[in-house]
């Protein structure tokens, strides 16, 4: 089979929660479902941001500040100072809308597997939403799922499957049998 668009590698069946939602459903969710993040949807299912974990905590414990931003930038972590006092009381009627990046990266199914990893490369990033013409949400696709679209991949994997054993044991042994370098 020969593998050429996004919708070939694709993963369909992705999480989603509403930007009217809860913080706290979404937390919920990311942990029931063992998830890092996820597209986030408007009441007519139309994609209109994404929510990680990061931005999860970059709310919870700053005022005033994008999450998103510290996962897309060099900046390190601000001082709590510099943003306020702790978000305790907000957490429970605080709505996803509040806390979600609107910038999304998208590909749609029909375009090809080479776009997609140029878009990655291009916003240093792991994975794209997968959208219709409408908006809505169809898929991830993510780095991995395009490696393992590599001719011959499946081969390889056997043979690294294969090999590693061979090479950690050799690498171990290199390391026992080199001369240590004091005098």
């Amino acid at each position: 089979m020969s593998v050429s668009t996004v919708e070939d590698v694709m993963v369909r069946d992705v999480a989603l929660i509403r930007s009217d939602a809860d913080v706290h459903e979404l937390e919920q969710k990311l942990l029931r479902d063992g998830i890092h993040g996820m597209p986030v949807v408007d009441p007519d299912g139309t994609l209109v941001g994404v929510i990680s974990q990061t931005d999860l905590i970059a709310w919870h414990y700053f005022s005033g500040v994008d999450g998103s931003s510290f996962y897309r930038t060099d900046q390190s972590m601000p001082e709590r100072e510099e943003y306020g006092e702790l978000r305790l009381t907000d957490i429970r009627s605080a709505r996803v809308a509040e806390v979600m990046s609107p910038v999304v990266y998208c590909i749609c199914p029909d375009q090809s597997i080479a776009l997609a990893a140029a878009r990655m490369i291009a916003r240093q990033i792991h994975r794209l939403v997968v959208v219709d013409t409408a908006g809505r949400v169809l898929g991830m696709v993510s780095a991995i799922d395009l490696l393992r679209a590599v001719p011959g991949i499946e081969e390889a994997l056997e043979e690294a499957d294969l090999e590693k054993d061979f090479f950690a044991a050799r690498i171990h042994a290199e390391a026992i049998e080199r001369p240590s370098n004091e005098n």
